[in-house]
């Protein structure tokens, strides 16, 4: 009987230890559930994270793209702007060196002429002093004549 008893007591003692040991692994079990509901709940939460970070780094890539395309754009046009400006540049220069070719020779020209009226309006204030003489020498001469036509019919 002792040694039932005792057996008993042992085998209360396992039942109670295993009880015990049953209740602790309920309670971690649980404890491990609600760990694992959390998690899923995170894991959930972080997927969709995870989403909406893919998204946004979709966006900010083509939005990257976009810009660098851009720049792209702007850089060439720049380059050709200053290309054209450099150009424009060299043909205003190139121009107005023409121009001052052009004005010198017009200048040269028009003293050439001025030169040529000048010399033609003395040749010809020289041709009218001449003219009047001839004129004035005619006259004179048929002055003389009509005198000495008049005196010879006189003299008749």
């Amino acid at each position: 009987m002792l040694r039932a008893i005792e057996t008993s007591k042992g085998d209360a003692r396992d039942i109670c230890h295993t009880a015990q040991t049953e209740s602790r692994l309920r309670g971690e079990i649980s404890t491990l559930k609600e760990q694992n509901d959390k998690l899923i709940n995170s894991e959930g939460d972080s997927k969709r994270k995870y989403k909406l970070l893919e998204e946004e780094m979709r966006i900010l890539k083509s939005k990257l793209s976009r810009v660098t395309q851009e720049k792209v754009k702007l850089e060439r046009d720049a380059r050709a702007t200053m290309s054209l400006a450099r150009s424009l540049d060299s043909h205003a220069n190139s121009d107005t060196e023409f121009y001052k070719r052009k004005v010198t020779e017009l200048n040269d020209r028009l003293q050439t002429k001025n030169a040529l009226v000048i010399e033609q309006q003395r040749q010809l204030e020289e041709m009218r002093r001449q003219m009047e003489r001839s004129l004035s020498q005619s006259r004179l001469a048929q002055l003389r004549m009509e005198g000495s036509i008049g005196s010879k019919r006189s003299r008749k």
